[in-house]
């Protein structure tokens, strides 16, 4: 089990009884190696008596959700997925600049695994073997095992979408991971200081114009898209220009430019909420807007630019790609049945993949037949919900789940310098709101839907620390290495 990395987590108040350790135990013995060489469990049907395995691929929005309300006394859960934590994406922006730290958006998933007496394999899915009832893993390291499953929810989330548009996936950086976060605030950091050198050794005050176009360009930022990701970080990445920029780098400030490359800005908004986004990314937040408009390349220092049929060229120091997501390769391998363009997995109004029958899909790798829904996490949440519902119903003749339908409990954006947007608000009086009043709305709502208490405080307190103190600029070097 070591060998694996997949020990079961225990929480204090629930141990595996030990029939349930001897049987795992003879499960593993009994399942060897498969005559692919993988190491694995048995496979058999569970016996009268025991209850049905169910897998869990993905610690996203969809799949955590089903995790966390699943009824662990009619299940054995495992959960499958190399990553260890829930992401809360919708303040993925904030812990980009600092304004709150990255531990403070992710929820470990081993105190929930604890909680339900499940496991947890810190691996990724290969294959699945719908026949054999069988998913094929591979651990961070190389090793692969497989494991078996009764019921397995598939949520295996999404990737930037990069629209196959040359040099973005060697020269742009990205905002969907944790990791992104933290390499975006150190390069902004690392631009920032190396044109502080540049300027103070060749003297700000006596700089040439060649010298100041190359300062100018270092300090260019290229957000390109305008979703509630791309918008956010624009209005974050000010917020830090204009406080800790300011503060910090007064001397070389007049050279910074923030660029919003996107065809349009927050579509799924209303038209003068919009505008009013635009209004005030513009005039409040200095950020250059360029609208309908389409990246064709992007080389290390410099993106092509199509508007209205003309292309033209930027020099940019920084550039950040939040234009759209798209599921992973790997799901088509899966061997579902898939949508018309064959990116995402097709479930009926059960979320049960088609032509499955133990089998469910939920978030942005599946798309529901004949019901789009947008690809975010308050979709994602209540597909989670709503699947861990329809198998705690088994058996239970009173418990009836009809078909999956969406209930849109709003939209949130921030827009920089205390300002918000939301819409579409579950509140009578109050559907929609803007400015400072919707900043706060914004801040209460995610602070609310923090999936713990630990969180909640972490939270609060990244506010306060930043709100008195200022944001962190500390940036964490190389590691150390004899010479």
């Amino acid at each position: 089990w070591l060998k694996l990395g997949c020990n079961a987590a225990r929480s204090p108040r629930l141990v595996f009884p030990a029939a349930r350790s001897a049987m795992l135990l003879r499960s593993v013995l009994r399942g060897g190696r498969d005559g692919a060489g993988l190491r694995g469990f048995a496979s058999a049907a569970p016996a009268a008596g025991v209850k049905p395995r169910l897998v869990i691929l993905g610690t996203g929005w969809g799949s955590f959700r089903v995790l966390s309300d699943i009824d662990d006394m009619k299940y054995e859960v495992s959960v499958v997925s190399p990553r260890n934590h829930l992401l809360f994406t919708p303040m993925l922006a904030s812990s980009a600049l600092g304004t709150v730290n990255q531990r403070s958006i992710c929820q470990p998933v081993r105190p929930v695994v604890a909680k339900k007496n499940a496991m947890y394999f810190e691996s990724s899915v290969s294959k699945i073997d719908k026949a054999g009832k069988r998913v094929e893993c591979e651990t961070l390291t190389g090793e692969k095992y497989s494991i078996p499953y009764d019921k397995l929810v598939v949520g295996v989330g999404f990737q930037p979408n990069d629209f196959n548009t040359p040099g973005v996936k060697e020269h742009a950086l990205f905002m969907k991971e944790t990791a992104d976060a933290t390499v975006f605030k150190d390069h902004i950091l690392e631009r920032l200081e190396e044109a502080s050198v540049l300027a103070c050794l060749d003297n700000v005050s006596s700089l040439t114009t060649e010298q100041e176009q190359k300062l100018r360009e270092k300090l260019t930022f290229v957000v390109v898209g305008g979703g509630p990701t791309g918008v956010e970080l624009a209005g974050e990445l000010t917020d830090f220009l204009k406080s800790e920029g300011t503060k910090l780098y007064g001397f070389i400030e007049k050279y910074i430019s923030v660029h919003m490359l996107t065809y349009d800005i927050l579509n799924t908004f209303d038209a003068d909420l919009q505008e009013h986004a635009m209004k005030h990314l513009r005039k409040k937040q200095q950020v250059e807007i360029h609208l309908e408009t389409f990246v064709t390349a992007v080389t290390a220092d410099t993106v092509t630019l199509k508007m209205g049929g003309k292309e033209s060229t930027l020099k940019y120091g920084t550039l950040v790609w939040c234009a759209g997501v798209k599921p992973h390769k790997f799901v088509a391998d899966y061997g579902f049945t898939m949508n018309e363009r064959g990116t995402q997995i097709l479930v009926d109004k059960n979320l049960k993949v088609k032509g499955q029958e133990d089998i469910y899909a939920l978030g942005d790798c599946a798309t529901i037949e004949e019901y789009w829904l947008p690809q975010t996490a308050q979709v994602a949440n209540q597909q989670g919900t709503y699947i861990a519902n329809l198998l705690n119903s088994v058996g239970d003749p009173k418990k009836k789940e009809g078909s999956f339908v969406f209930y849109n409990k709003g939209m949130m954006a921030y827009l920089g310098g205390f300002n918000a947007l939301m819409q579409s608000l579950p509140v009578p009086g109050l559907g929609r709101l803007t400015g400072f009043v919707a900043f706060l709305g914004w801040r209460f709502t995610y602070w609310f839907l923090q999936l713990s208490m630990r969180n909640r405080f972490m939270l609060a307190t990244d506010w306060f620390r930043t709100l008195i103190f200022g944001r962190d600029l500390t940036r964490f070097g190389p590691r150390s290495s004899p010479k």
